[in-house]
């Protein structure tokens, strides 16, 4: 008789895209779990062979499954590794990230203990650098459970959930069709995939969970023409998120907008000029504004709550592991 095919109890998967053997110190972490039971599934839309060539000594685990995929963007690298896992509850990071051995156990444990939750996100904290810039990062100093979007909205005000610290049910991402291919890096809206996700899971009824139980390092720094290139793109993408629930009827989100577009638009000019400094920060609320204007120009499915695909974006499955 054939033996089943094991279904480990947990995936983690990580897109990546031409970070060659930076890759590496977040597998070595990943190798330290101290969950036994999980399979991980790297996406490489690399257009170069170097980061392949790093993940290949982590092959001779056959817990890890490689695909090279030709396609660029993270949302569709994510749904393609998912679609290559067979775990109930699937862990996700980022290829800067470091994550600590508990990370798959703790950051699944809201989805075990509560089968209402189909969304995790953890505190992300940045690497410290002794440098002028920025990394990305959000810390939760609680465990909070989020039942509405208007509830996630006003949350997001002060700052979005970061999906290099994210973890989400399968149940809940096949009941809400996986993320948006037209946001994230690497696509129109390059910002917000990872929120919008779990806001949609939301209004399906399911739960997201904030946990301060277990922190992401991102190694992801940014200097100051980095980060404006950083600011451009997410302030656009948050702004063509927004849109689609503004064309779905859901006006809670007008609050998160006008917050946003007061607190860059405004309050941040101000402060630099009580400070004697000159204003800056223009360039975000215009941004945002871009992404609204252009996100009600975009072809939307209203019941669905998603951007319509160009027909070449069609999700790829692998069809063996590498």
């Amino acid at each position: 008789m054939t033996a089943p095919l094991r279904t480990p109890s947990c995936a983690a998967i990580v897109a990546t895209r031409n970070r060659g053997d930076k890759i590496a110190p977040l597998l070595e972490s990943i190798v330290q779990s101290d969950l036994d039971d999980f399979e991980l599934v790297i996406v490489d839309q690399s257009s170069d062979d170097s980061t392949e060539q790093a993940v290949q000594p982590f092959l001779a685990d056959d817990r890890f499954t490689f695909i090279r995929s030709s396609q660029v963007g993270l949302s569709r690298a994510r749904n393609l590794a998912i679609a290559n896992t067979t775990a109930e509850f699937i862990a996700i990071t980022d290829d800067d990230c470091i994550v600590p051995p508990n990370w798959l156990r703790a950051i699944t444990s809201p989805m075990r203990d509560d089968p209402q939750v189909g969304v995790v996100f953890c505190t992300v904290r940045p690497v410290p650098v002794d440098k002028i810039g920025h990394t990305p990062h959000i810390i939760f100093d609680r465990n909070r459970k989020v039942t509405s979007t208007r509830s996630a909205w006003a949350s997001a005000r002060g700052g979005l959930c970061l999906g290099a610290g994210m973890a989400i049910r399968r149940a809940a991402f096949d009941d809400v069709g996986g993320f948006d291919l037209m946001l994230g890096p690497g696509s129109k809206f390059g910002a917000a995939e990872d929120n919008d996700l779990s806001w949609r899971c939301l209004l399906r009824g399911w739960a997201t969970y904030q946990t301060a139980d277990v922190t992401v390092m991102h190694d992801g720094f940014r200097d100051l023409d980095e980060l404006r290139e950083l600011v451009v793109r997410d302030f656009y993408g948050v702004g063509g998120t927004a849109m689609k629930y503004l064309r779905a009827g859901k006006l809670a989100i007008v609050a998160f907008i006008v917050t946003w577009l007061v607190r860059f638009g405004v309050v941040g000019p101000a402060r630099d000029l009580l400070a004697g400094r000159r204003p800056q920060g223009f360039r975000r609320p215009l941004m945002l504004v871009r992404g609204l204007v252009d996100g009600l120009r975009t072809p939307f499915d209203r019941a669905t709550i998603m951007y319509d695909a160009p027909p070449d974006d069609a999700l790829e499955r692998s069809d063996g592991r590498v």
